[in-house]
């Protein structure tokens, strides 16, 4: 087997990880909404407060429904699924060990 057998097989397996992440973010994001709709349906109250400051950035929550806080986060880690991009940089006159995959950048400055 050559080398390009090689860089095949690390695209091949690349793409099937990159499903499996998507996959997975999908449908622990779907079970976050579902969570989220049904305590909103059953009239789940929250009183909390949520302070956050973070690089001069700052955030505050308070007396939000606890359904409401989940069907953002489920919607935030389907976003997360659909942005995600995995990157292959493989060439043929390389050598097994070179192949090579980079983390996507991060949405956040």
């Amino acid at each position: 087997m050559g080398s390009g057998t090689t860089a095949i097989n690390a695209v091949i397996v690349n793409l099937l990880l990159l499903f499996l992440l998507k996959a997975i973010c999908f449908f622990l994001g779907y079970l976050t909404v579902r969570l989220g709709y049904a305590l909103i349906r059953d009239g789940a109250k929250g009183d909390f407060t949520f302070k956050a400051d973070l690089a001069g950035f700052k955030a505050d929550l308070a007396s939000v429904s606890p359904g409401l806080l989940f069907v953002l986060l489920g919607i935030g880690l389907i976003g997360y699924a659909m942005y995600v991009n995995k990157v292959v940089d493989y060439r043929e006159d390389r050598p097994a060990a070179a192949v090579s995959t980079k983390p996507p950048e991060s949405p956040l400055p």
